[in-house]
């Protein structure tokens, strides 16, 4: 086995849970020194025995200042120097924004929010001109700005820390320091916290992943020293991308469907039943399909211009590629809708046991 972080010393907040153990394990397989830190003591040594090689534990309250200087001070002589810190510390509560209580409120933004700006401002004047020095966070589900419904307040503690490690590159850079600080975005896993939520994933077509694959994830997202990662394939790419562009038009697409599975799972009448979903008129889908579809023909047609017109070769041969690979997003985002819209207004008759006749059988 490769040992690609032999030598390195590797700091694990957030290391009793399922993706923080998971982490640990993965770092000291391939050679890293480990400080192991975590609220719960007990748990945070449990994952040491379970884990060979130069493992050292912590404990630690991410929302508590004086909490972090101790912590400061055991690295200081734990280590003389920080390669890796990730912090997979956080506080998840998924309800309709009503049922929340103050404490829920403050502790998800505690926890999320200002403890990951805490960790940040206390280790990452240590490494600065160190090359290679990485502060990961674990953030939410794609790029933590995609804000589905009764997740409100967990989805505004994952954006802030999405622009809040926007923001601290950008000072990075400016300033010439060899650290960087990355988002890490894992797909839904296969923890206890998680399992809970798995039915509903699952009917979102959202694969569980394996603890060990997220692992395996964020080690190559440290090696290619990457600042953003969302696992999920490509489809969850997009989608983070366009919410982010056009929020309207992600609701159009995705969040009609999407809304109505997450509002069956998390909202329930004062009688214990679920509430029923509001419908929409369909009319307004249509439409904008067929705004997208006309859209890709005019950029095919700007494709085909641009070599005629007053522009650097260097120019023309940018637009484009960059001209054509729009339309072929906007042109499959419209066909997506339009067959969706189709398949479920005119669903009666393209079944054919409407034109032919179905034997079923009976038990």
């Amino acid at each position: 086995m490769k040992r690609s972080f032999e030598g390195k010393s590797v700091i694990v907040i957030g290391a009793s849970g399922g993706l923080g153990s998971s982490f640990a394990k993965a770092f000291a397989d391939k050679g890293a020194r480990l400080l192991l830190v975590g609220r719960n003591e007990e748990k945070v040594k449990k994952t040491a025995e379970q884990i060979t090689g130069d493992i050292t534990t912590a404990v630690f309250d991410i929302t508590d200042l004086q909490s972090i200087k101790e912590l400061k001070n055991i690295v200081k002589r734990w280590s003389a120097h920080i390669d890796i810190v990730v912090n997979a510390s956080g506080y998840d509560v998924r309800k309709s924004l009503a049922e929340h209580s103050y404490e829920e409120a403050k502790n998800t933004l505690d926890i999320n929010l200002l403890g990951a700006i805490l960790i940040t401002k206390a280790f990452l004047p240590h490494m600065r001109e160190q090359k290679g020095s990485t502060i990961v966070h674990i953030g939410g589900f794609a790029d933590g700005r995609l804000a589905f419904p009764y997740y409100s307040v967990d989805a505004a503690s994952r954006a802030g820390l999405f622009t809040f490690i926007e923001a601290v590159n950008r000072e990075l850079e400016l300033e010439g320091s060899q650290a960087r600080v990355a988002f890490f975005s894992p797909s839904p896993a296969d923890t206890e916290a998680e399992r809970p939520f798995h039915p509903l994933w699952r009917k979102m077509g959202v694969s569980i992943m394996p603890v060990e694959k997220v692992a395996e994830d964020l080690l190559k997202t440290i090696e290619k020293k990457k600042t953003v990662r969302i696992m999920g394939g490509m489809s969850t790419i997009l989608f983070a991308k366009l919410n982010s562009i056009s929020p309207k038009l992600a609701d159009a697409i995705m969040m009609k469907k999407y809304g109505k599975m997450l509002q069956q799972f998390f909202y329930r009448t004062e009688d214990g039943g679920q509430q029923k979903p509001n419908r929409h008129k369909r009319g307004y889908l249509l439409k904008i399909a067929v705004i997208l579809i006309i859209a890709s023909f005019i950029l095919y047609g700007l494709a085909a211009v641009v070599p005629l017109l007053p522009l650097t070769l260097s120019q023309k041969a940018a637009a484009v590629p960059a001209l054509i690979a729009i339309g072929e997003i906007v042109w499959w985002a419209g066909l997506a809708i339009a067959g969706r819209e189709v398949d479920a207004k005119y669903k009666k008759y393209l079944n054919p046991c409407t034109w032919f006749s179905c034997k079923r059988k009976t038990i």
